[in-house]
């Protein structure tokens, strides 16, 4: 099209000749089908704010030149951001979702069936607008529009069952079933939106459509349940207790479906599982989503499908992370050398030798498509190798180590996100830690992140290098030498609060087994006056790393427990760990929060106790503190009963320096604390028996002293 022409279009849509806006209308749709340049030479013109006024019926405007501008912005929509943010800003959703408001003195079967084109063109674009993550989703649940798309599905799905209709009219009925179920599930995302629709009966018409046997129809639907479904058991429940008309469970349609021969309905029965066991209304394990869904997405990976391949890791991700159980079926199944060889093939870098090319060209394009894949494979690795030992060495086994050191340097923040979780679960092996992780290189990279421009990459490679630096002294040094305890220290001082935690926790890990030295290193750039604003930080879960690294500070030799004496104020110290003892027994309501501090408070006092008689005085002389951890010696939780029982054992302890106090015993009597220990000899965990013993076979020995 030449210029003189192109601008004659612009000039015709913008004229108020309704035939001459219709041609040029016409000319814009041929033209912009499938030619990305076309579509941004319009959309660049400001055609878009006239397309818009176009669907407005209070404007005169003809029901097909409404038809028109609604299929031309559907198309402008599809696969291009920047165009949806213009549309959007237009105002194009809310005249979109008015036109699909029914005539109220016709009844909605009829008013569907005569204004059933214009439905298709607005549904489709809204379709393609939702789908874009830059659309606002919160218009559909203003004033009656909801009820329009609900009516309008209703409609549409019960015109499907009965099956009564000439072909073409149930192929748009269809059509129009399956575009308004897809924008039910784009604009489902929260808790309330998920009951808002329950409420609103769109559960029923989507089991309808599920069994309705139209392919396109069944893949929507199964879409919808799974935003539906996600994280809502109520839902979940509601939706897998629902019968067909003829009487089959969802359920069963469901694992149906995940048998399909096609790959996307695959998929789609896949992720809407996933999500259903997601929240936890089967009973584990249940034994098909191991021996039918799991293995079909180990086979989708391998199907040379773009779409497939991006989306089945990202789904095998959801369904084994956080479950030993799945993740040790994953590894029984063969997922991780699945994924692993997906991976090799996307991380070559001449696209041409590659013998299994993945994603062909279309939307995003070749390489958009194979960073995608990149990505999920990585979220997948991550996701499989948390929990088990034999994940991990299976993963290092199938040589992904070298792509996942290199993905740490990609140009796409996505990629290194999901590479520094991948090495992050890889680094919880100690014994592949010492060998595979260090020989892959992988610090240098992890270093360089902390510089990273994102802050979540930055929070990401603070979470892999905390690993690494627990248990390894070698590799303390080397992130000391190398500036990453300089980076742990300003990062403590960051807004962003999941890079703030990472990286007190990375202090906490740095300090852990470590030496003097290092302690004092560590100390000489935090500084005490910062670490008790990090101890009465307004996050409990920053509290509880900045407690722990108390507790790391105070272990170790009687000088260290002195530095911190010291560096924090004895006094000071001593009525922080107080407050936490006695703080968390007034809001115990039961849940891991009310014990979030008191643990490391608990073993911070053990550390101390462990010291000089002058730290153990420091101890027995404050009665609201040791009352509350004989108070604590009942806690319901194992690990804070064992934590009081070290408390007595090392208040009793003596050695050829520090004899035991006088005063401890008859504190410790006057408390109690004999008659707690005789119950704990009977504690259901063995750890906590056994400290229980031992503590009372020193205070059984105090006594006796006593009595001499």
């Amino acid at each position: 099209m030449t210029l003189a022409k192109f601008e004659d279009v612009i000039q015709q849509l913008q004229g108020n000749d309704p035939v001459q806006v219709y041609r040029a209308l016409k000319i814009v749709k041929n033209s912009i089908i499938g030619n990305r340049t076309k579509k941004a030479q319009y959309a660049n013109s400001g055609i878009i704010h006239r397309l818009v006024q176009l669907l407005s019926p209070s404007n005169g405007v003809s029901e097909d030149l409404r038809m028109q501008a609604a299929t031309i912005l559907g198309s402008f929509a599809h696969g291009n951001d920047e165009i949806v943010s213009q549309i959007i800003a237009a105002g194009a959703i809310p005249q979109l979702l008015n036109a699909l408001t029914l005539p109220s003195d016709t009844p909605p079967a009829i008013a569907v069936e005569q204004n059933i084109k214009m439905l298709e063109a607005a549904t489709r674009a809204l379709k393609a607008i939702y789908s874009s993550g830059k659309a606002y989703k919160k218009d559909i649940y203003t004033s009656n529009r909801l009820d329009n798309i609900m009516t309008i599905l209703k409609v549409t799905t019960a015109a499907i069952s009965e099956e009564a209709n000439q072909a073409s009219q149930t192929a748009s009925f269809v059509m129009i079933a399956e575009l308004t179920t897809s924008i039910i599930a784009r604009c489902c995302t929260t808790h309330e939106e998920q009951t808002f629709l329950s409420q609103c009966g769109v559960i029923e018409p989507l089991v309808a459509l599920l069994h309705s046997g139209y392919t396109k129809a069944q893949e929507a639907a199964l879409d919808a349940f799974s935003s539906l479904c996600r994280e809502n058991i109520d839902i979940s429940r509601a939706s897998l207790n629902a019968r067909a008309p003829f009487g089959q469970m969802t359920l069963t349609t469901m694992l149906d479906l995940v048998r399909d021969k096609s790959q996307s309905m695959r998929l789609a029965a896949a992720t809407c599982l996933t999500n259903i066991y997601r929240a936890d209304v089967f009973p584990e394990p249940f034994s098909d989503i191991v021996l039918v869904v799991l293995p079909t997405l180990i086979k989708l990976l391998k199907e040379d499908n773009t779409l497939v391949q991006e989306k089945a890791p990202l789904i095998m991700a959801d369904l084994v992370k956080d479950s030993e159980t799945m993740q040790k079926a994953a590894y029984e199944a063969d997922a991780i050398p699945n994924l692993a060889s997906i991976l090799a093939s996307v991380s070559k870098e001449d696209d041409e030798t590659n013998e299994h090319r993945i994603g062909v060209q279309g939307s995003g394009g070749l390489v958009a498509s194979k960073e995608k894949v990149k990505e999920n494979c990585l979220i997948a690795l991550a996701a499989v190798c948390l929990l088990r030992e034999e994940c991990r060495t299976q993963a290092i086994n199938s040589k992904i180590l070298p792509y996942a050191v290199g993905a740490m340097s990609s140009h796409n923040p996505a990629i290194r996100l999901a590479a520094c979780q991948c090495i992050k679960s890889l680094s919880r092996s100690v014994r592949h830690l010492r060998t595979h992780l260090v020989d892959a290189g992988v610090i240098s990279p992890l270093l360089k992140l902390l510089d990273d421009g994102s802050p979540v990459v930055q929070a990401a490679a603070c979470g892999s290098l905390c690993n690494m630096i627990l248990d390894f002294s070698p590799m303390k040094k080397t992130v000391i030498e190398e500036g990453g305890l300089a980076s742990f220290v300003k990062f403590t001082h960051s807004d962003n609060a999941a890079l703030k935690l990472n990286s007190v926790w990375s202090l906490k890990n740095l300090l852990y087994s470590a030496d003097s030295e290092i302690k004092r290193t560590v100390m000489q750039q935090l500084g005490y006056d910062y670490l008790i604003e990090l101890l009465n930080d307004s996050s409990l879960e920053v509290q509880e790393q900045a407690l722990d690294l108390v507790r790391n500070l105070a272990c170790g030799t009687k000088e260290d427990i002195d530095d911190v004496f010291n560096g924090i104020g004895e006094n000071q110290l001593l009525d922080i760990l107080e407050r936490r003892l006695t703080n968390s027994m007034m809001i115990d309501d039961g849940g891991d929060n009310a014990s979030l501090t008191l643990e490391p408070a608990l073993y911070t006092l053990v550390n101390i106790a462990v010291g000089s008689s002058q730290h153990k005085s420091a101890l027995l002389k404050r009665p609201e503190l040791m009352q509350s951890i004989v108070r604590h010696m009942s806690h319901e939780k194992a690990s804070i009963r064992s934590s009081t029982a070290w408390c007595i054992i090392n208040l009793t302890w003596s050695d050829n320096e520090d004899k035991v106090l006088p005063e401890c015993f008859v504190i410790l009597k006057d408390l109690g604390v004999e008659e707690k220990l005789k119950v704990m000899e009977s504690d259901p965990e063995r750890d906590v028996r056994d400290r229980a013993r031992t503590a009372l076979s020193q205070l059984t020995s105090l006594s006796d002293m006593q009595e001499v």
